[in-house]
């Protein structure tokens, strides 16, 4: 109970931080600007002679897919910067001790600070991804095939990324902290790419370098499991190679291996902070 409070706590004062009105604010001039797009990117697709009309759901799937991407991007730095300082910032400036002087374990603090930033930056990744699905399927009437499954592991990503930047603010300060995770995630990118045009370029060294990569911060392979429910293969044999598409799409284990992944680095954040002196 006193956990759930504290989360209710942090929920609200992520939810008043300048950060989540500026991401609101640039969330919505986004989705105006790609509703737009789409519309002009349909209708070419609609009227040109040049594409087969067995083709356009998959090229209508790769604009769903680069709108997600970038909507994945803007969460994942939503859930870095927000949690980057959420126990380093609060032990600099001395204000946990009006957390830790009441009757809370420091494990009950990690934990409930946890929560309400997961619900803040799930809801909002969830949110905006269906929003960019729901943009698409109006003006082109595209329903990606797995959207349930899309959610689910965009999710997943952000509260991997969450937790592995608590785990940061417990060791680091909180600017250390923000850009070591960010860094982090870029190379989990580098390598799901580098895993994706070793497919391509049947080099087995490139696939598993990609695949050790996504075990060290599994969070660009959860967004690869989203990706795999929104893409298309109609009208082509494979999928088109590029950032966005997923031409073999991540076992159902990476998921529980998230799972596993962030419950580590939540526990391994509450340790190191259950022995820090504030």
């Amino acid at each position: 109970m006193r956990t759930l409070v504290l989360a209710r706590f942090t929920f609200r004062e992520a939810i008043r931080r300048r950060i989540v009105l500026a991401a609101l604010v640039l969330t919505g001039i986004f989705l105006a600007l790609f509703a737009l797009g789409t519309h002009f990117a349909v209708r070419e697709l609609e009227t040109s002679p040049l594409v087969l009309p067995s083709f356009r759901p998959v090229i209508v799937s790769q604009l769903l897919l680069s709108g997600i991407w970038l909507m994945s991007l803007a969460s994942s730095l939503l859930a870095i910067f927000a949690a980057s300082g959420t126990l380093s910032a609060e032990v600099e400036s001395f204000t946990i001790q009006a957390i830790a002087a009441k009757p809370l374990r420091r494990w009950e603090i990690v934990v409930g600070k946890w929560l309400g930033l997961a619900a803040m930056t799930t809801g909002y990744s969830i949110i905006t991804a269906a929003l960019v699905m729901v943009v698409v399927w109006l003006r082109a009437g595209y329903a990606p095939p797995n959207p349930a499954l899309a959610l689910g592991a965009l999710a997943m990503q952000m509260l991997v990324l969450l937790s592995l930047t608590i785990l940061g603010s417990a060791l680091f300060p909180a600017l250390a902290a923000g850009i070591t995770v960010f860094m982090l995630h870029a190379i989990a990118m580098a390598g799901g790419l580098e895993e994706q045009l070793g497919l391509v370029l049947r080099n087995e060294t490139m696939q598993k370098i990609g695949v050790w990569i996504s075990l060290l911060v599994p969070s660009d392979v959860m967004g690869k499991l989203g990706a795999s429910g929104l893409q298309t293969l109609t009208g082509a044999t494979t999928t088109m190679p590029g950032p966005f598409s997923v031409l073999a799409p991540p076992s159902g284990w990476m998921a529980l291996y998230a799972a596993l992944y962030l419950t580590t680095c939540l526990a391994l954040a509450a340790a190191r902070f259950a022995r820090r002196d504030l």
